[in-house]
């Protein structure tokens, strides 16, 4: 899961749209909370859901520079190289991401700065959705 967002009707979170579309379902579960996937966008490779409580992840604009993807599993250094809706990552061949980590969340200063959404093994890079670009999404749901 990438953020979770506090709003006047409970939670939404956001992930990978690609992982709730190979999973064939719009139903989640996060420890022992359950969700529904709300709203789709597509040009983006998000998905939006709605969970009834949530501890908010602090978002801020990305920038160049170092960052870390962290998930529940592990996490690895890289470096933001290109910034705006969409964000450049280099990552490097022998700390790529695995299936399943997409969705990750992008990390600068201890805060979510974008979501992992895909990555080119041959170029050892990743590509990630910004922020700003979740909070758009978001904006009509909150």
């Amino acid at each position: 899961m990438g953020a979770l967002i506090k709003g006047r009707r409970g939670c939404i979170g956001v992930t990978a749209r690609h992982i709730m579309r190979l999973a064939g379902t719009k139903d989640l579960a996060i420890g022992d909370e359950g969700g529904v996937v709300i709203a789709e966008w597509e040009a983006f490779d998000l998905v939006y859901f709605r969970i009834s409580r949530c501890e908010p992840t602090d978002l801020a604009p990305p920038r160049l520079g170092p960052a870390r993807l962290a998930n529940a599993v592990r996490s690895r250094d890289c470096s933001i190289s290109d910034v705006g809706d969409l964000l450049a990552v280099v990552i490097g061949h022998g700390n790529m991401p695995g299936p399943g980590e997409s969705g990750t969340p992008l990390l600068q200063d201890g805060k979510v700065v974008g979501i992992l959404s895909s990555i080119n093994l041959n170029a050892g890079k990743g590509t990630a959705i910004s922020s700003r670009v979740v909070m758009k999404g978001a904006e009509d749901l909150i």
